[in-house]
């Protein structure tokens, strides 16, 4: 029977107690603030690096170091037939091609996943993966059942200012171009089509505009019974809420509905207040 290994990064928002309860192995992202690095999730929480933006600082997010991917897929090469790696898109970091380079060094069978997104999309997929895995799906099979899932999924941002992705350079040029412009609340969104680059959807007048197109982007895209809704938001639990609520009006049964935080290598970027809507149908 084929051995697979499922590996994901601290972009998913997992915390390594709960990778480690899942069997689902976790690499650390690193977070730079005045100079000084930390391994995400390990030395530094997502709580801190809110308190860090409250402050005006502006950190710096980078991948997992090239040394630890290398050591964990030697450790896994020995175990494992097959690998699946759910890194955060290649569209806003280096850490899937880093992957896959050290998976063709070390002659391995990996199978990177792009999410073509990051946070509760990667965390969904990575939990779902490694249920495959226990259920004895082989390889091949595991990848035709969520590929369609992921190809379909979206997620749908709303920031307060989009300075802190223009400077991050996670924008397209489209989008980084609105960045600084008054009045205007960009609806912006992340998935297959843009490549796993931030895009702009639409943009409108007002941030009441922007949350009502945003919920019926969702609510038309959906099937309603069938789909995971995340609302996640970075230190903004009010207007997640607030999202929650319209949504339960349109019809959304509560219990396909979840509310997380934003992880901290994505708030990085996104700043405080931010609110983003993921959504993945369920799997059979």
């Amino acid at each position: 029977m084929e051995k697979i290994a499922v590996v994901t990064d601290t972009g998913s928002n997992l915390s390594f107690e709960q990778a480690k309860e899942l069997g689902i192995y976790l690499l650390p992202l690193q977070i730079t603030i005045d100079k000084t690095t930390y391994q995400d999730t390990l030395e530094i929480s997502t709580q801190d690096i809110y308190k860090e933006l409250a402050k005006g600082k502006m950190p710096k997010t980078s991948m997992a170091t090239y040394q630890k991917i290398y050591n964990l897929f030697e450790k896994l090469k020995k175990e494992y037939d097959t690998v699946f790696a759910i890194p955060l898109t290649n569209g806003l970091s280096t850490n899937a091609s880093t992957m896959q380079s050290i998976a063709r060094e070390l002659e391995m069978n990996v199978h990177v996943i792009d999410m073509y997104s990051t946070c509760e999309l990667e965390k969904h997929v990575a939990i779902w993966i490694k249920q495959l895995v226990d259920a004895n799906k082989p390889s091949e099979e595991i990848l035709e059942i969520i590929r369609p899932a992921i190809y379909e999924s979206n997620s749908l941002i709303l920031v307060k200012d989009l300075q802190h992705l223009k400077r991050g350079g996670r924008l397209t040029p489209m989008a980084a171009s609105l960045a600084g412009l008054l009045k205007i609340y960009p609806i912006l969104h992340l998935n297959k089509n843009t490549e796993g680059r931030i895009d702009v959807l639409n943009k409108v007048r007002t941030e009441k505009r922007a949350d009502t197109y945003a919920i019926d982007k969702v609510i038309d895209d959906i099937d309603i019974e069938h789909t995971n809704i995340y609302i996640i938001h970075s230190d903004f639990l009010e207007g997640a809420n607030h999202f929650k609520k319209c949504f339960i009006e349109k019809g959304v049964p509560e219990e396909n509905i979840h509310i997380n935080y934003i992880s901290s290598v994505i708030a990085v970027h996104t700043g405080l207040g931010c609110i983003a809507l993921q959504y993945i149908r369920k799997e059979n």
